[in-house]
């Protein structure tokens, strides 16, 4: 007598596992760098950090003195560029909106 693989609940997991593995190997190589190339924000952002050298890992990950003047810097590189697309915009709240859907779609479909 053989066992279905619909008897072993550790195969469904594992399925899900690798899953979403692939999910998030699609966003990290596909997904971001498609958005991080088709926002100017980002692009502009991007551009700074290379042009001063910034290590920008070392920024987030870091709690001193460095890491504060670090957003300085890039904050006051905006304010002083005379933009007003960034901070709390339409597209800012689109974002945070999309997150919570995308939170939402998961709890509700997934768990």
């Amino acid at each position: 007598m053989s066992m279905a693989i619909a008897d072993h609940p550790k195969a469904g997991a594992w399925g899900r596992l690798l899953f979403y593995s692939f999910l998030i190997w699609v966003f990290g190589w596909i997904v971001g760098p498609y958005i991080e190339n088709n926002i100017s924000t980002y692009r502009q952002i991007a551009q700074v950090v290379e042009e001063r050298d910034i290590d920008s890992a070392a920024y987030m990950y870091m709690d001193t003195v460095g890491s504060y003047d670090g957003e300085y810097y890039l904050t006051d590189s905006f304010k002083h560029s005379q933009r007003d697309d960034y901070g709390l915009t339409k597209a800012f709240f689109a974002g945070v909106l999309s997150c919570f859907a995308i939170l939402w779609l998961g709890w509700r479909y997934i768990l």
